[in-house]
């Protein structure tokens, strides 16, 4: 039987018991730190690793465990207290519960642009603030069905917010590094440049990993070409986006934002996106539903995959890793 070192508490007992079929679990109860890993670790097969903001498995850990094989991350990515490239270069297979976080992430976001589209928040806000009957406020609001929407990123999450929004509209396009047309043509969609995403489409979606390639790359250039009354949602990373050159934006031209990151959070009680009608903002919540915890079935499902020698389908590569967002 495998070893595995638990860094938290399983929270769902029926996964538990799945895993514990394969593996002689040892759980921490208590918040853990990379020095207490580093004491622990000698002798364990695997290793799971909750959401920290530090870093958790370092290169010092992972150089300290000769029997590590696997790394198990509880969250939707590995990034953030994890070295992951490091472990898979070391042969080490580094697995995740991204597919839990696929249809609440589609789902948010969704709601998102029909609460966009549709001012649905605006008239909340106006009525619970005071306002005896708002009903003639804003313009005629507009529905999804057959505008053009760009995903920007075809990961997991990128790929579950087309599917769903394809019940909406057939009109549909990414943008994607690594995409070719001819993959583009399969899925059903147009494949478009970044400019021309921003130049030709209703609805745009950021939904792309944060890295040091991706910073900042949406700004001025790509809100200069956004159509009037087109609409801007990011459930991605806010340092993916200049937040300054969206706000000159969003003040300057008819459109609309629907933010539930950003650049630094929280976000500034003072901040100008906060005083328009046209900015939908929510406090990075788009993976809050309970679905998420889902996650614990996808970790027994990977951990049973690798102790009957197979390949879990959540493993990363070291190409998928060098573009995952820091959770």
């Amino acid at each position: 039987m495998l070893k595995l070192l638990s860094l938290c508490k399983i929270a769902d007992a029926a996964a538990k018991a799945r895993i514990a079929k394969d593996y002689d679990i040892a759980e921490v109860d208590g918040p853990v730190k990379e020095e207490d890993v580093l004491r622990q670790i000698a002798g364990y097969d695997a290793v799971m690793v909750p959401f920290t903001a530090d870093k958790l498995v370092s290169e010092r850990v992972i150089d300290a465990a000769p029997d590590l094989k696997l790394i198990a991350s509880t969250y939707g990515g590995a990034r953030q207290n994890i070295a992951d490239v490091y472990a898979i270069k070391k042969g080490i297979t580094v697995i995740h519960s991204g597919a839990s976080r696929e249809r609440p992430m589609a789902e948010y976001t969704l709601a998102l642009i029909l609460s966009s589209l549709l001012r649905v928040h605006c008239y909340h806000h106006d009525m619970v603030s005071g306002e005896d009957w708002p009903r003639f406020k804003y313009e005629r609001t507009r529905i999804l069905r057959g505008r053009s929407l760009a995903v920007i990123g075809l990961g997991r999450i990128g790929r579950a917010i087309l599917e769903l929004c394809r019940c909406f509209t057939d009109d549909l396009a990414v943008v994607s590094r690594h995409l070719t047309a001819a993959d583009a043509a399969t899925l059903g969609v147009k494949l478009l440049t970044l400019n021309d995403a921003f130049r030709s489409c209703e609805v745009i979606v950021l939904a792309g990993g944060s890295t040091a390639d991706t910073y900042h790359m949406i700004g001025a250039e790509q809100f200069a070409l956004m159509r009037e009354q087109a609409l801007f949602v990011n459930i991605a990373r806010g340092k993916m986006v200049d937040e300054q050159a969206m706000i000159a934006a969003v003040q300057t031209k008819p459109i609309f934002l629907a933010l539930d990151v950003f650049e630094e959070e929280p976000l500034a009680a003072d901040s100008p996106l906060r005083a328009c009608d046209r900015v939908l903002l929510t406090p990075h919540r788009a993976n809050n539903s309970i679905e998420f915890e889902e996650r614990w079935g996808c970790l027994a499902e990977g951990l049973e995959c690798f102790a009957r020698g197979e390949t879990p389908e959540s493993a990363l590569t070291l190409a998928r890793a060098a573009v995952m967002s820091e959770s």
